[in-house]
Order: structure tokens, then C-alpha cells, then sequence
């Protein structure tokens, strides 16, 4: 007599991804995001940092074949060595605000 045959279930193998959010190092939210731009040296790119919650701006110039992951690493040292000079700007959803406030009271 036969049996039926057991079915074999593959393991279920979670893809890892680069992150696209990083962790900031002023406020500790992962909202630290990182842009390229093109410039006009050959062989570099100006990579924008900034973070969603504090506001945390900062711009660095590396080599073409970086990643997001190069970049923030390389952030993180020279934040933490102090080399990097950090701007902290508003963040665009309060300058609607104020906007839409600013708006609101001249109507009055």
C-alpha cells in the first residue's frame, strides 16, 4: 500500500534591501534621508542629507559609485568628529503651516 507523499514547504527567505531612512544622529528618529545631485566635476556627486524630524541639513561631496549606505556611514564619522559643518533649516510641512497661518490672519 502507498502512502501519500508529503509535501516539502521551502523556506520562506526574507530579502534584505539597503535602507532608504537612516538613523539621525541629533534626534535619534529614522527620518534621515540622502539625495544625489549631479555636479560639474567628473567622477563626483554632491549628496544632500537631511532629516524629516529636526530639520538637520547637511551636503557632502563623494565619489560617483557611493551608495546611500557609503554616504551616511561617512556622514555619521565626520558628525561625530565634528569636521562636518550642519545647518538646521525648517522643515517643509511647518513652513506650510506657517504659511497657511500667515495666510489665514492677513485675511482678517
Amino acid at each position: 500500500m502507498g502512502r501519500r507523499r508529503k509535501k516539502y514547504k521551502k523556506p520562506v527567505r526574507k530579502i534584505r534591501r539597503i535602507p532608504t531612512f537612516f538613523q539621525c544622529p541629533h534626534c535619534g528618529a529614522k527620518t534621515l534621508r540622502i539625495k544625489f545631485e549631479k555636479i560639474g566635476v567628473e567622477g563626483r556627486k554632491l549628496a544632500v542629507i537631511t532629516c524629516g524630524t529636526c530639520g538637520l541639513y547637511a551636503e557632502l561631496e563623494v565619489p560617483q559609485m557611493y551608495e546611500p549606505v557609503d554616504v551616511y556611514s561617512l556622514f555619521i564619522d565626520k558628525y561625530e568628529e565634528g569636521e562636518l559643518e550642519v545647518e538646521f533649516r525648517k522643515i517643509p510641512e511647518e513652513e506650510e503651516e506657517l504659511k497657511a497661518e500667515q495666510a489665514g490672519s492677513s485675511e482678517a
